[in-house]
């Protein structure tokens, strides 16, 4: 995953562009100032980047260190202080709470994702949220991006009972074709699911 990626992220320009993820813009209201927001799976930084400009304490994770390291400029020229963590989704281990976690297209095996939906609620402080947006099963069939893998893609009745026995509230969870304009890397229409998850 590493290797594909470092070879993505090497590309001139942002292969997603630079603005937040709409689905998280549009939830970013339950951020509440000065939380502790972790991004898992963020690639170049483009939701990193909008959270830390909006009072928000900003952590980073990703398996690629290219896209990071591409984060990291950004930063610096944005003037926004954000935390960096390079490590394989599988690997890492929660050092602390947050007060949300958020994510957009990361793409894990089938059987990487439960464990990686487990560790971000257990990661949650109370009340805390999880929110993300994943590209469904039925994306085979669109042309808009994605991994024409279904074990890389997500299951809406899967994440449904995986997340009815976790310690959380249910606040979204949706299926839905959406219009993506995220650069070149997303472009067309899609068939996401959106998830917000309020840790109990």
């Amino acid at each position: 995953m590493q290797e594909l990626w470092n070879k993505k992220f090497s590309r001139e320009g942002y292969l997603y562009g630079t603005d937040v993820n709409s689905f998280i813009k549009e939830h970013t209201h339950l951020l509440e100032k000065n939380s502790k927001i972790l991004c898992l799976g963020e690639g170049e930084g483009r939701n990193a980047i909008f959270l830390a400009k909006r009072a928000l304490h900003v952590e980073a994770l990703d398996a690629s260190d290219v896209g990071l390291l591409k984060l990291q400029k950004r930063a610096l020229k944005e003037d926004v202080a954000i935390t960096i963590r390079h490590t394989l989704i599988e690997n890492w281990e929660p050092a602390h709470k947050y007060d949300a976690i958020i994510s957009s297209f990361m793409h894990l095996p089938r059987d990487e994702q439960k464990d990686m939906f487990i560790k971000s609620i257990d990661a949650l402080n109370e009340n805390g949220y999880f929110i993300a947006e994943f590209f469904s099963v039925d994306q085979m069939y669109f042309l808009s991006g994605g991994p024409k893998d279904t074990n890389l893609l997500y299951q809406l009745d899967e994440l449904y009972q995986l997340f009815s026995a976790l310690p959380c509230t249910i606040c979204k969870l949706s299926q839905e074709i959406v219009d993506l304009d995220e650069g070149s890397g997303h472009k067309g229409e899609a068939s996401v699911i959106r998830i917000i998850l309020r840790r109990n």
